[in-house]
C-alpha cells in the first residue's frame, strides 16, 4: 500500500492522503473477512469525520463503504459511489436486494434467470459467489452495500457509453427499482471509463487463492494445452513455488512437460499481441477492448460471471472456457479455445 501511494503521489501530487488510525480488531476472531472488513469500515465512520475539513463538497465513496453516507448527510454535502466495474454489473446490483427479498431459496439452488430489457438474461446462479448462500455474513454484508447504491446522490462507472449504450441509456434516465413495498428511482450516473491501471504489479493477486487446491493438475492442463496448441505465448504466473521457479516443470517433473521450459522459451516479443486469457476482471477487460485485443474468458470469482455474460452475450469479444466434471480446464480444451481464438476472424 505505501509503495502505491509513493507511486500515485509522485504523478499526481495534488491529492493528499490521510492515514486513519488503526483499529484494534484480531483479524483471527472473524469468521470471514467480510465480516472483519464490515466492522472495520463501520468503526472507522468516526475517524473518517474528524479526517475531513470544513471545506468539503463531496464525498466519493467505494460500495463497501456505505456507512460514509451518514457522515455526507450530516455534513449536508452530496456523496457518491464511485463503482469499479460495469455499468451492467451496476444495474444488476440496484435490483439485487429486492432479487434477494424475493427468492425463498439459495441463488445457487434456482434455475432462475433475472430479465432486465437493457441487460442479456442472468442466472440467478451466476450472481457473486458470497450471494448464493443466504442468511451467511458474506450475503448480508454485499446485499446491504448494494442497497445503499440507490441512496447516494449518484454513481460514478468505470465504463463508456459506446461500450454499454443500452443500460448507460436506461440508468441516465433512470428507473424505478423495489425498495420494499416502496419505489426508488435510481440516482444519476457519470461515466468516467475507461480507467486503466496499467501499474499493478499482480503480485497477492487473491483469484489465485481459488487455484490453490487444483494449482499442480491444473497448471499441468494449461502447460500441455499451450504448448500442444502450436501458438506462441506469453504465460504469467503469480507466486511461483518458493524454492525453485521453474519447480513443476522440470525434468521428471511430468512425463508431458520435460524439457518444457527449453521448448518454449522465446518468441514473446512481439509488438502485437493475438489473444488474451482473462479472467474477466473488469480492469484487465477494459485493457483488452481498448488495446483490441479478443479474449478467453476464464472465471474465478466475484462478478466475473457477470462480466462474462455481458462480454458473451452482449458485446460478443470473448470465448468461453468449459470445464471437467472436477472442476478442471483440460489441456485439450485449452488448445481448442486458443486455436478458435487465435486462427479464427
Amino acid at each position: 500500500l505505501h509503495r502505491y501511494i509513493a507511486a500515485f503521489l509522485a504523478t499526481t501530487p495534488s491529492i493528499s492522503f490521510h492515514q486513519l488510525p488503526p483499529i484494534p480488531l484480531d483479524p483471527a476472531s472473524y469468521d470471514s473477512p467480510d465480516a472483519l472488513t464490515s466492522d472495520l469500515v463501520n468503526l472507522n465512520n468516526v475517524h473518517v469525520q474528524v479526517a475531513l475539513t470544513s471545506t468539503l463538497r463531496s464525498l466519493i465513496i467505494d460500495l463497501f463503504c456505505y456507512p460514509a453516507l451518514e457522515i455526507a448527510a450530516h455534513l449536508g454535502i452530496p456523496a457518491y459511489n464511485f463503482f469499479t466495474s460495469n455499468a451492467s454489473c451496476l444495474s444488476l446490483y440496484l435490483h439485487l436486494p429486492s432479487i434477494y427479498r424475493n427468492t425463498t431459496d439459495n441463488f445457487k439452488d434456482v434455475d432462475t434467470v433475472f430479465h432486465l430489457p437493457c441487460l442479456p438474461p442472468t442466472p440467478l446462479n451466476h450472481l457473486p459467489d458470497t450471494t448464493l448462500l443466504k442468511n451467511t455474513i458474506e450475503c448480508d454484508f454485499l446485499i446491504n452495500c448494494t442497497a445503499h447504491l440507490a441512496k447516494s446522490a449518484g454513481n460514478i462507472i468505470n465504463t463508456f457509453e459506446t461500450l454499454e449504450p443500452k443500460v448507460v441509456k436506461a440508468l441516465s434516465l433512470g428507473f424505478s427499482i423495489p425498495d420494499g413495498p416502496n419505489q426508488t428511482q435510481t440516482p444519476p450516473i457519470f461515466c468516467v471509463g475507461p480507467l486503466i491501471d496499467t501499474h499493478r504489479n499482480g503480485n497477492g493477486d487473491e483469484g489465485e487463492e481459488c487455484l490453490k487446491e487444483k494449482r499442480g493438475d491444473q497448471m499441468m492442463e494449461i502447460a500441455v494445452g499451450l504448448e500442444r496448441s502450436g501458438q506462441r505465448f506469453l504465460w504469467v504466473v503469480s507466486n511461483p513455488p518458493p524454492n525453485n521457479n521453474k519447480q513443476g516443470f522440470s525434468k521428471g517433473s511430468h512425463p508431458s512437460l520435460e524439457g518444457f521450459l527449453e521448448r518454449t522459451s522465446g518468441g514473446v516479443g512481439h509488438d502485437s499481441v493475438g489473444g488474451f486469457v482473462t479472467h474477466c476482471g473488469w480492469n484487465s477487460v477494459l485493457e483488452s477492448i481498448c488495446t483490441g485485443v479478443p479474449m478467453v474468458a476464464w472465471l474465478l470469482y466475484a462478478e466475473q460471471k457477470l462480466n462474462k455474460i455481458l462480454l458473451l452475450e452482449e458485446l460478443k469479444l470473448a470465448l468461453p472456457v468449459n470445464e471437467s466434471e472436477n472442476g478442471l480446464v483440460s489441456a485439450k480444451e485449452v488448445v481448442k479455445r486458443v486455436r478458435e481464438l487465435t486462427e479464427t476472424e
